[in-house]
């Protein structure tokens, strides 16, 4: 009789252990469920404080374009050698405007990194080009979006969810 009840005590813990392995595993997957649900509203969040500093930058690059006499191009005072890219001169339309040195995506892309000073990266942001209207739009995986209208320098920030 006493193997009968070691059998039935090692079979109570080993189902005890399955049980609270079981516990810690869903435990485990609300965390990463929620982890993971949390990236696109950071990704989002970092698009919107990116507006502000595009606004920010806009006014500023504005500011010096009048201070040295509305030139046709601008070399900013923040580009510094630290890319592996060499900074190029920042094109102006004749209304003050920084403008894409192409009409295209990587034209917009270029014009991020030349205001924001990086490359936007590709896994949270994509850069395209709207012919319709003329502007860059920056999307985040979220579906919020940046645009940057380039005849108008206006700034819009769209976001997809209201629950900041």
């Amino acid at each position: 009789m006493p193997s009968q009840h070691q059998a039935e005590e090692d079979l109570l813990r080993t189902f005890a252990s399955m049980a609270a392995l079981l516990i810690l595993l869903i435990i485990l997957a609300v965390l990463g469920m929620r982890y993971f649900s949390a990236v696109d509203k950071v990704s989002a969040r970092g698009l919107q404080l990116e507006h502000h500093r595009m606004l920010n930058v806009i006014a500023m690059v504005r500011s010096q374009w009048l201070r040295l006499g509305r030139p046709e191009q601008m070399q900013l005072d923040w580009q510094t050698l630290d890319h592996e890219v060499q900074p190029s001169p920042l094109a102006m339309n004749p209304a003050g405007w920084p403008q894409a040195p192409s009409r295209d995506d990587k034209g917009c892309e270029v014009l991020w990194q030349q205001l924001l000073g990086g490359i936007p990266d590709k896994a949270v942001i994509q850069a395209q080009f709207i012919n319709r209207d003329q502007s860059c739009r920056y999307l985040s995986p979220a579906g919020d979006s940046l645009s940057y209208q380039l005849d108008t320098g206006r700034v819009i920030f769209l976001t997809s969810n209201t629950d900041y």
